[in-house]
C-alpha cells in the first residue's frame, strides 16, 4: 500500500505544479504591440485616449486618439511630467469603425515632451502637420483599425514624412475617453 501513497502523492504534486503554470503565452504580445518604431528606435506606449468632437449628434466628426508612454491618470493629472512620447492624429466620422484611414489632416508625434503647469511641451517633434513644405510632414499616412469595442481598440498606423523616413506602430489594448 506503500507504493501506491507514493504514487498518488506525486501524481497529486504533479497535478499540482501543472495548475500553477503559466498559461498565458500571450505576456509578450502586448507589450510589442504598444510602440512606435522611427530611426530604428522602438518607444512604447501605454494608454490610449480617444476624444470625440461631437457626440451630440450623428453627424461625422474629428475623432482624435493620443497615445501615451505615460498612463491615461498621470497625463490627465495635475502633475508635472517628463520624458512624454506622444502620438495624435485624427479622422473623420461618425465613430470608429474597423477599416483603414488615409485621410488624416491632423497630427503630430513627439519624444522628450513634458507637461509643466498643465501645459504641453512639445520636445523633439518627429511628425508635425503645420509646414507642408517641412521633413517632418506626412507625405503619407494609414491607420487600421482591426477592432474596437466598449473597452479595448487595436489598430495599426504608418506614417511616412517628406524626408522619406517612416514611423509606426500598433496599439492593442485599453482606453480612455472622457466625457465631452
Amino acid at each position: 500500500m506503500k507504493p501506491n501513497l507514493a504514487h498518488l502523492f506525486v501524481l497529486l504534486l504533479t497535478l499540482i505544479l501543472m495548475a500553477c503554470s503559466s498559461d498565458d503565452t500571450n505576456s509578450n504580445t502586448d507589450e510589442a504591440n504598444n510602440e512606435f518604431v522611427f530611426n530604428g528606435i522602438t518607444y512604447h506606449l501605454v494608454s490610449a485616449i480617444i476624444t470625440d468632437e461631437n457626440t451630440a449628434t450623428d453627424d461625422p466628426s474629428d475623432i482624435g486618439i493620443s497615445l501615451f508612454n505615460k498612463t491615461s491618470s498621470e497625463i490627465t493629472g495635475n502633475n508635472d511630467l517628463n520624458d512624454i512620447s506622444y502620438i495624435y492624429f485624427d479622422f473623420n466620422d461618425v465613430t470608429i469603425q474597423n477599416t483603414t484611414y488615409t485621410e488624416i489632416e491632423d497630427y503630430d508625434i513627439s519624444i522628450n515632451s513634458s507637461i509643466v503647469n498643465s501645459e504641453f511641451n512639445h520636445g523633439t517633434v518627429l511628425l508635425s502637420d503645420n509646414d507642408p513644405e517641412s521633413d517632418v510632414y506626412a507625405q503619407s499616412a494609414s491607420v487600421t483599425v482591426t477592432n474596437f469595442t466598449e473597452f479595448n481598440i487595436v489598430f495599426t498606423f504608418t506614417f511616412t514624412r517628406n524626408d522619406g523616413q517612416v514611423i509606426s506602430g500598433s496599439y492593442d489594448g485599453n482606453y480612455f475617453m472622457p466625457d465631452n
